[in-house]
Parts: structure tokens; C-alpha cells; sequence
């Protein structure tokens, strides 16, 4: 790429980092939504564990080959234009999920909805990235990072609760849906006051643009810091899979759905927007790939705790809070180590190379979630989860000595 192609440095006040927690929410809610909503109610409709987890497990395939389509976002229409587009079709989305039955016969088709909503949604993270890149300084990433997680993880759980409470209190569940359309509007307003970014490689071919993508991904696996944090993308571990799954595992706990929605939504949004800032902090002290560890073992501990907690409301709410807050703390440490070495162009090609893998191999982990749960119930698939993220994080300190780079 040359000189005139770079984009040009930030040339106005750098915005509060709390527009990229706003941006980033609606990708939360089209994660949050089936986990949360569709996973309470498929279990209330008769669905087995597994049946949702399949259901769940369309985000992930969304989200896990995104960075195959991120180059779309990056080189062709301005960033607005796309998150816009984005919040038009989450809305439709959502609307269609929560106009259609939940039963054995519909699942195929929520399920195909589940992935066309997570898929539209990915253009709202694009646009989300690639402003943020150009809005942001390097002394002010560490604190991007953690805002930008907080909306993402703050939309799952609190946005996912909230659609789990509007479909449940409001006349028919479609006015829940029209109300979450509604919301995701609103985060637009955020856009006002963002510098667009320059468009990458305006007016070149196809072939161009696919080789500077290809080029810059190169350039970032080259270093020594890309290649750990692909291995940590790949690795089982700071998956957060059981989360998914805790809304259908909440019956087993004499968990209402207002507690439910309660726990898994503005309590998990509030402790998990927190693991986020102590998350960035940590990675901010200690180098980033030891802060990310941390936080995982954390997480795992997590799940040992609720596998050894009594069957009640009450150590239902505490153990999953505590759960969400580790998840805080491992994406915030993940993103502010990969928001250290993507640098600015082509940024959402390559930040979601990262985000795309360890999506990827988190579905793995959520569907075994699923497996484990059906064949040796709730604490076989959290015991599966934390022994098989104690193994992956033993490799990881293994492998991480030998990773060599520029």
C-alpha cells in the first residue's frame, strides 16, 4: 500500500470511548438474543439442550467466518453507510425470530434466521472497527478496547435479557421484537460526530483489493505478537460456550425467566462491562498474553463453582454472574492485544481474522457443551469446559516460549 493510500491521522477530538460501547451493542443482541431469549423459551417449548445449542450455534458460524466478508466492509461502501445497512436487516431479524413459534418444526427455520441476523450484524462490527481505528490514538486503545467489549458482552447478556423480558411481558412477542428494532436505531445516533475514515484502495479492482487484504494479513501473522494471538484465537480457552447454554440450563436451578432475564441481562451487563475494564486494565500492567491467561483461568474456576453450587435461584444468579465477569476480563484482554498489532488499515479484515478463528473453535466448544450436557447433565458440561481450557491453557504456556516473529 503507498504513502497516499494510508489513511490520514485523527485530526479532530478523539470521541469518549463509550460511542464504540453503543456502536458494538447491536452485535451483542444478535449474539444475546438466541442465547438468552431463544434458549429460555426453547427449553420452556419443549426443545432438548442439544436442539438449542444448534440454534445458538448458527452465531457462531456467523461470526466464526466473518473475516471472509470483512474485506467488504473495509473496501467498498463508507463505514456509516454499512452500519446503517446493518441495523436495517438485525432489525428484520429480529422482528421475523420473534414472529415465529417456537417449536420442534420451526427450529430449522429460526435457525436460519439465527444466522442471517449474526451475518448482518458482522457489518455493523466492521463499520464499528474501521471507525474506531481511525478515531482512536494508539495511547487510547487500551481504553477503546475495553468500551468497545463492554457494548459487545453488555448487548449479549442485558440486551439479551431485555429480549427475553419483552417477549414474555409485552401483548404478543412481535412488539417485543418492534421494540428492539427500536433500540438498535437509537445506536446510530452514535454515529454523529465520527470521522469517516478514507475508503482503502477508492476506485482499484476486485484483484487489488483482495491482494492489499491478503498483504496486510500477511504482515500481521509475520510478527511475533500475531502468531501468539493466533494461537490464544485458536486455542479452547476464554470460549465463554457454557454461557450460551446457560439460559436452557436455568429450570435445573428453579430460575424463573425474571430471574433469568435479570441475571443474564442488566446484572450480567453490569459485571461483565466491569470484567471488561478490569480486564483492560490488567492487560495494561502485565504483558497482554499473561493478562489473557489469567482471565481464563479465572473463567474456568467459574465453572467449577457453579458445577460444585446448590440447585437454587440464588447460586444460580451468583455463580453466573461471577462467570460473565470473568468473560469480561478474557475479551478485553483478547481485543487489546489484537487492536495492539493490527494497526490502522484494513482494520477490520484484520481484526476479525482473530475474532473469526476463536469463534470458530468456540462453536466446537459449545456444541461438545451441548453433548456433555445431554449425556452427563449440567456439571459434565461444565466440568468438560474447564478441564478441556485447563489442558488448552497448559499447551498455550508451552507453546508460547517457542513462537518466534518479527
Amino acid at each position: 500500500m503507498s504513502d497516499a493510500e494510508i489513511p490520514a491521522p485523527v485530526t479532530r477530538a478523539v470521541p469518549h470511548p463509550f460511542v464504540w460501547l453503543v456502536l458494538y451493542f447491536p452485535l451483542g443482541l444478535a449474539n444475546g438474543f438466541p442465547a438468552v431469549a431463544l434458549g429460555y423459551l426453547g427449553i420452556r417449548a419443549g426443545l432438548d439442550v442439544s436442539s438449542v445449542a444448534a440454534i445458538v450455534g448458527m452465531t457462531f458460524i456467523g461470526g466464526g467466518w466473518k473475516f471472509l466478508w470483512a474485506p467488504v466492509g473495509d473496501y467498498t461502501l463508507s463505514r456509516k453507510r454499512w452500519y446503517l445497512i446493518s441495523i436495517a436487516a438485525i432489525s428484520a431479524g429480529l422482528l421475523a425470530m420473534t414472529a415465529i413459534p417456537l417449536t420442534r418444526e420451526t427450529a430449522p427455520v429460526l435457525s436460519a434466521l439465527t444466522l442471517f441476523t449474526i451475518v448482518a450484524a458482522t457489518f455493523s462490527a466492521f463499520a464499528t472497527e474501521g471507525l474506531m481505528a481511525h478515531n482512536t490514538t494508539p495511547a487510547t486503545r487500551g481504553r477503546a478496547a475495553g468500551w468497545f467489549q463492554a457494548g459487545n458482552q453488555f448487548g449479549q447478556t442485558a440486551g439479551g435479557g431485555l429480549a427475553l423480558w419483552l417477549i414474555v411481558h409485552s401483548p404478543a412477542p412481535w412488539v417485543g421484537g418492534l421494540a428492539l428494532a427500536g433500540l438498535l436505531a437509537a445506536c446510530a445516533l452514535a454515529l454523529v460526530g465520527l470521522e469517516e475514515p478514507p475508503r482503502a484502495l477508492a476506485g482499484a479492482s476486485v484483484g487489488a483489493k483482495v491482494g492489499d487484504a491478503w498483504r496486510e494479513l500477511l504482515d500481521v501473522l509475520r510478527s511475533r505478537a500475531g502468531r501468539i494471538a493466533l494461537v490464544l484465537a485458536i486455542l479452547p480457552i476464554g470460549t465463554g460456550a457454557a454461557m450460551f447454554l446457560f439460559g436452557a440450563i436455568a429450570p435445573e436451578f428453579h430460575a424463573s425467566a425474571d430471574v433469568v432475564s435479570s441475571v443474564l441481562g442488566l446484572g450480567g451487563g453490569i459485571v461483565i462491562v466491569a470484567g471488561c475494564f478490569v480486564g483492560g486494565r490488567l492487560a495494561d500492567r502485565v504483558p497482554k498474553p499473561a493478562a489473557y491467561a489469567v482471565s481464563c483461568g479465572l473463567g474456568l474456576a467459574a465453572c467449577v463453582v457453579m458445577a460444585a453450587s446448590p440447585r437454587t435461584s440464588a447460586s444460580f444468579a451468583a455463580t453466573t454472574l461471577f462467570y460473565i465477569f470473568t468473560l469480561g476480563m478474557v475479551t478485553a484482554s483478547f481485543t487489546g492485544l489484537v487492536l495492539a498489532i493490527i494497526g490502522d488499515t484494513a482494520a477490520a479484515t484484520k481484526i476479525n481474522l482473530f475474532f473469526a478463528i476463536n469463534t470458530l473453535f468456540s462453536l466446537g466448544m459449545l456444541r461438545a457443551a451441548g453433548w456433555a450436557h445431554d449425556a452427563w447433565s449440567t456439571n459434565g458440561m461444565l466440568l468438560t469446559e474447564a478441564t478441556v481450557g485447563a489442558a488448552a491453557l497448559v499447551v498455550f504456556v508451552l507453546l508460547s516460549r517457542r513462537i518466534r516473529g518479527r
